[in-house]
């Protein structure tokens, strides 16, 4: 670079999740790299803003949800200038349009999907979003999209062609994951050399197919098997009584929210991803960079590009309780090298994912 560049990255909030643990490591990455950074947030909330680099200009833009924050994001955009304005999911980037092309400014917008338009609930919200992506996503400079599968998704759904997207995979923090993933975690089935862990977590809510884990760890069958599930959600109680109707109670931990996951990876004997839809799936990446064994669904889209078809981890149909049930046996039976899957992990690692940014940039 001759010049330091601002870059803002826009999205709702810092709450747990997928895209909001890509947001910190844009910003790491791109502070490490010389970048001026802003994080400008809907509304400045969330357990992970304790993480943003200290290097890192937080704005608020103290909006009660993302449509009303546009008034406040173009007042943001005229006053700072950024050179590059990154948003994040479909709302803040139809926002983020409407924002960018109502003032005159010389800052490029760039726009950054990390899920499947068309697998959005028929909410009248997602409608007008879906409709908003449709008219307002050509607009922008440039549109990334997570996966080859989003990219498809995108292409099928917006007036966007092959040329308007680029596929960036999610960077992820492999040097932190990994140190945190040496820090001790209790828990008595963890400590029980007797015992074998299933792990999974994330959002509570139907896209991520727990329902379908819980059927399926019905047909393990082994008395010495145990299921721990971080996370929490719309969907918690009723889990946990699935998990009674079922009589798996005792062989279930509902975790809630877990600070460190990682910890839990390195120490569990598999790793399962049982969605019925993701964007990406990053937490697959960050199983494999504890060197926890994994087990996924084939679904649209991106566990089967980060486990290259099933050579990292199987592959199973979504919703397929058998399918899932046998192959978490054999991954039991006969669990991977896991320097193999730590060295996967390696592709995804921030550097990689900076390096393409800056030539979109």
């Amino acid at each position: 670079m001759t010049k330091t560049k601002s870059v803002a990255i826009y999205l709702t909030s810092m709450t747990m999740g997928g895209a909001e643990r890509v947001a910190l490591n844009l910003c790491k990455g791109l502070i490490d790299d010389g970048y001026e950074v802003d994080l400008v947030l809907v509304e400045a909330t969330g357990e992970l803003l304790n993480d943003v680099p200290a290097e890192v200009s937080v704005v608020d833009l103290e909006a009660d949800r993302v449509l009303t924050s546009l008034l406040p994001l173009r007042k943001y955009i005229s006053s700072r200038k950024p050179d590059v304005l990154y948003a994040m999911m479909t709302e803040p980037n139809v926002v983020a349009v409407g924002a960018h092309r109502t003032i005159a400014t010389d800052t490029r917008l760039i726009l950054s999907e990390h899920n499947m338009l068309s697998r959005s609930s028929e909410t009248i919200k997602n409608y007008l979003a879906r409709a908003g992506a449709w008219l307002l996503y050509p607009l922008a400079d440039a549109i990334v999209a997570v996966s080859e599968g989003v990219q498809a998704d995108l292409l099928a759904n917006t007036r966007l062609n092959g040329d308007d997207i680029s596929i960036i995979y999610n960077p992820v923090d492999i040097e932190s994951i990994r140190n945190q993933a040496l820090e001790p975690v209790e828990h008595e089935w963890l400590a029980d050399d007797d015992l074998t862990v299933i792990l999974s977590g994330g959002r509570h809510v139907p896209q991520k197919g727990f329902d379908i884990l819980l059927d399926a760890f019905l047909h393990i069958e082994r008395d010495d098997v145990r299921l721990l599930l971080f996370g929490t959600g719309q969907e918690t109680e009723s889990l946990k009584r699935q998990a009674s109707a079922l009589g798996i109670s005792e062989q279930v931990c509902f975790l809630g929210f877990v600070e460190n996951p990682y910890a839990y990876m390195a120490a569990a004997d598999v790793f399962v991803l049982s969605s019925k839809y993701e964007g990406f799936g990053l937490v697959l990446i960050e199983a494999l960079a504890c060197g926890c064994p994994v087990v996924s669904t084939d679904c649209e889209s991106g566990p089967a590009e980060i486990l290259e078809q099933g050579k990292y981890g199987p592959l199973v149909p979504v919703g397929d309780v058998a399918a899932l049930a046998a192959s978490i046996k054999q991954v039991l039976n006969y669990p991977p090298e896991s320097n193999s899957l730590r060295t996967r992990s390696d592709d995804f690692n921030i550097e990689t994912a900076i390096s393409q940014y800056e030539s979109l940039f």
